[in-house]
């Protein structure tokens, strides 16, 4: 077979492709143009040749995709490349493509390619996917929050019997209106909880200082520790002056900080750290409890998840954990987590830190 056996051949291959294939000299005007292109974008080669390839992008995603291009062609590189394109009847199609350089005989880079694909039909089912779990997923919250609810409520209501049958002793009174005051509080956590993660990211209203937030769950948890064989450590000193989202991040580093001391039934040391780095700031909880499962560090931010498995009942939700990686991935932040069993875990929490307040 000739030399030009082979470049005819090569052109009907590129001509009968089931994708679109757009070939550029060095200064990205377009010199091939199979089928599918005219297929894909309503026009054949005949008024396509010798026109700028950036012409078929939208024009918000021309300059970066000029970049890739001369980087195929000046150092060869191989770049990827989404965008919606309207076709004649107005309808937006969803294309990818690569982008890479057209190489001459002798080896030399003398252009770039373009290879596009419709993955319009791909990107409709993923989103339906996505919906339908999203809706199975509520559907699975609303149930279990309901569940939680109605123990909370059916305990408040016996309490509530409980002491009306005993309202002649003061002491039982007293006990039955302290764990009913428990179980309110059980259920306000829970409604917060979910409340902060559905306001989205960081209000301008809510800004607070780093260290007075810090101190602010200090004092908490020395109270909460106060009576308990966990001996609390604040390890926090000489931190910036810098604003952090006050209510949101609260809510994270409660869950944890309530994680840790329910992993210490037996007592231990819940330890609360941080420190700024430029525009970010690490917050670490760490405790010396029982520690972690390769298993449950693969599921401690499911919803409704425990390390003793689904909650069905009990004080804990099961959703702390999964309403603090919840608001921080909103905050633009990341929560990483070390552990060992029996010997205690450590989260830290790393979020972007806001303008001095």
């Amino acid at each position: 077979m000739t030399s030009r056996d082979e470049d005819i051949r090569f052109q009907k291959l590129c001509e009968h492709l089931g994708v679109a294939v757009i070939a550029t000299d060095a200064d990205l005007l377009i010199r091939v143009w199979n089928a599918a292109a005219g297929q894909m974008f309503g026009a054949g080669a005949e008024p396509m040749l010798g026109t700028s390839v950036l012409s078929i992008l939208p024009i918000h995603r021309r300059e970066s995709a000029e970049q890739m291009f001369h980087r195929a062609i000046s150092k060869g590189q191989t770049s990827e490349i989404e965008f919606e394109y309207r076709d004649d009847n107005g309808h937006p199609r969803e294309l990818a493509g690569t982008i890479a350089a057209v190489l001459s005989a002798s080896g030399e880079r003398v252009g770039a390619s373009i290879c596009l694909r419709d993955i319009t039909r791909r990107i409709r089912l993923q989103s339906e996917l996505h919906d339908s779990r999203k809706m199975r997923s509520l559907g699975q919250m609303a149930g279990a929050i309901a569940h939680h609810f109605n123990n909370i409520l059916g305990g408040v209501v016996t309490s509530i019997d409980y002491a009306a049958a005993a309202a002649d002793d003061p002491t039982i009174t007293r006990r039955i209106l302290h764990k009913t005051e428990k179980s309110i509080l059980r259920a306000t956590r829970l409604v917060n909880g979910l409340l902060v993660f559905a306001e989205g990211g960081p209000r301008e209203d809510d800004l607070g200082d780093l260290t007075e937030v810090l101190n602010h769950l200090a004092h908490e948890l020395e109270q909460t520790t106060d009576e308990s064989a966990i001996r609390f450590v604040f390890d926090v000193h000489g931190l910036p002056v810098v604003a952090v989202p006050r209510t949101q991040l609260l809510t994270v580093l409660r869950n944890i900080s309530q994680n840790a001391i329910e992993a210490m039934t037996g007592g231990g040391t819940l330890r609360l750290s941080a420190a700024v780095d430029r525009n970010t700031a690490r917050i670490t909880i760490a405790d010396t409890g029982k520690g972690l499962s390769k298993e449950s560090l693969e599921r401690i931010y499911e919803p409704f998840w425990s390390t003793k498995g689904p909650v069905t009942e009990g004080p804990a939700s099961g959703l702390g954990l999964a309403i603090a990686h919840g608001i921080i991935h909103v905050l633009g932040g990341s929560i990483s987590v070390e552990s060992e069993l029996e010997k205690g875990s450590s989260f830290t929490v790393t979020i972007p830190v806001f303008a001095d307040k």
